[in-house]
């Protein structure tokens, strides 16, 4: 039995969010007066990181999320700046980076031949529908969900709800997510009553327990079609089925 309900991660799963992380972040700090090199990315991430995970628990807004971020980043390097201001232009730079994981063109065209695809992301409305229509992955997808405009964020049943409804309430013994995080992606489909596979390397732990995991998108292909992983020469591997 293979899946007819594809929902698919966006970022670091399709697209290469970390690249254009880094290029909207430099233009931005550029733009402001910042200091930009690898110390600057590193303390970004980790108040970018714990914000978004405040945002899953429901502790935080996304709109507060992104103000906050900057506050906490320039106050770090003892810059002044209209934070609004900033995260407006960080949300624009950021939009036009539709840069793709290794394989996603390939893949995504691969995979809906048969069967429609869907994102489901956490990310911002404005950069995530800016990306996807700049992205040659475009004529594949047949729609986005995006926490920012349903109301509730991956892993939020609310989240999931929202989109079976959108498809007319499938059988969601025939749905599956993949996706790169455990906390969003993976848990979300658990919430969901839905199968899941982790897109990770072969070395990352698996907390959650997921129904499948894999390395590269290509091994997402055999799951998809046919329910199954183990397939000669491809890295995906089933769990706990």
């Amino acid at each position: 039995m293979g899946y007819d309900i594809i929902l698919l991660d966006a970022d670091d799963t399709l697209f290469d969010y970390s690249r254009a992380e880094r290029s909207a972040l430099e233009r931005t700090c550029e733009a402001f007066g910042a200091p930009f090199d690898s110390r600057v990315l590193e303390q970004y991430h980790q108040i970018n990181d714990a914000l978004w995970k405040q945002f899953e628990q429901g502790a935080v807004t996304q709109d507060a999320l992104r103000v906050r971020r900057f506050e906490s980043l320039f106050a770090f390097l003892g810059v002044h700046a209209d934070c609004a201001r900033v995260n407006r232009f960080y949300t624009h730079a950021l939009g036009e980076g539709a840069f793709l994981m290794d394989g996603a063109e390939e893949f995504c065209r691969a995979l809906s031949a048969r069967r429609p695809l869907y994102i489901v992301t956490n990310g911002v409305s404005e950069v995530q529908r800016s990306r996807l229509a700049r992205a040659s992955i475009a004529p594949y997808i047949r729609d986005i969900f995006i926490s920012q405009e349903i109301g509730a964020p991956k892993p939020r049943a609310q989240f999931f709800d929202h989109v079976f409804a959108a498809l007319g309430n499938p059988s969601r013994a025939h749905a599956i997510i993949m996706g790169d995080s455990l906390t969003s992606d993976m848990a979300g489909g658990k919430n969901a009553g839905i199968a899941t596979c982790w897109f990770a390397p072969d070395d990352a732990v698996d907390t959650v327990g997921c129904d499948y995991r894999v390395s590269r998108l290509a091994g997402f292909l055999p799951i998809a079609r046919q329910g199954r992983a183990f397939v000669k020469g491809d890295r995906a591997r089933r769990i706990n089925r």
